[in-house]
């Protein structure tokens, strides 16, 4: 990716979470802190990796659903599996408030709606988060306000399949009416959203998240670009090198 490549672009299409926002991390602490309410005195280590075990063995519908229907079952609690999530939700509107950009990522998003190119978000988030960081975040209101800088926004409530269905991508496709691919390109971290991407017949930027580490390999080999930040990719697309 370069600037030449960038001048030929349409549509951007970015990722949220372990792309743009440093969202990842917080989640796993939000788990932890949801299942030591409950009385568990394993290791955050152990609590993260049981609950991605049963992400890998109930992975259709909601996935928070199914894992809270098993904390459900695990620690008989007097609970719906709705009211765990409901649970876990309010839990997260506080963890949400506080996090932030990836370094240079606004710098990115600036210079590009400066170029006249079209923005879009295609998230696995909630509506409901992306809220909280459009209203109650500061570090993200103050920095680069995501309604203001992002032309269309697709979020979790909007489609039916997650990624790597590409649902989600060729929703925004079609809402701009891109008919020549070549002309958009989208910017992911984990390996389901870059499926998801290559799913839609687009082109992807991977940029580095340590959290998807464990599928690294294959997002090497299945992205047209690996940068590890957006300094990088700054260098690369606006001082050509």
């Amino acid at each position: 990716m370069n600037h030449k490549e960038l001048a030929n672009l349409e549509l951007v299409i970015f990722d949220l979470d372990g792309t743009l926002i440093d969202s990842n991390g917080t989640h796993n602490e939000i788990d932890i802190e949801l299942v030591r309410s409950f009385g568990e005195s394993k290791s955050s280590e152990e609590i993260l990796k049981e609950r991605n075990n049963i992400f890998k063995k109930n992975n259709t519908g909601d996935i928070y659903l199914n894992y809270c229907e098993y904390l459900k079952n695990k620690y008989n609690l007097d609970l719906s599996k709705e009211e765990i999530l409901q649970l876990r939700r309010n839990l997260a509107k506080r963890f949400l408030k506080e996090i932030k950009y990836k370094p240079d990522a606004d710098t990115m998003i600036k210079y590009l709606k400066s170029q006249n190119i079209k923005l879009a978000l295609g998230t696995v988030s909630r509506r409901a988060d992306l809220n909280i960081y459009i209203n109650e975040n500061e570090h993200i209101r103050s920095k680069c306000n995501l309604q203001e800088y992002f032309d269309f926004i697709v979020t979790k409530d909007d489609v039916t399949l997650k990624k790597p269905n590409p649902e989600v991508y060729n929703k925004i496709i079609q809402e701009f009416k891109i008919n020549d691919l070549s002309k958009c390109i989208v910017v992911e971290d984990s390996l389901s959203g870059i499926l998801a991407a290559k799913n839609a017949n687009l082109r992807v930027i991977a940029i580095y998240d340590k959290y998807a580490d464990k599928d690294r390999e294959k997002i090497n080999e299945l992205a047209d670009y690996n940068v590890a930040n957006f300094k990088e990719l700054i260098r690369k697309v606006i001082n050509n090198g």
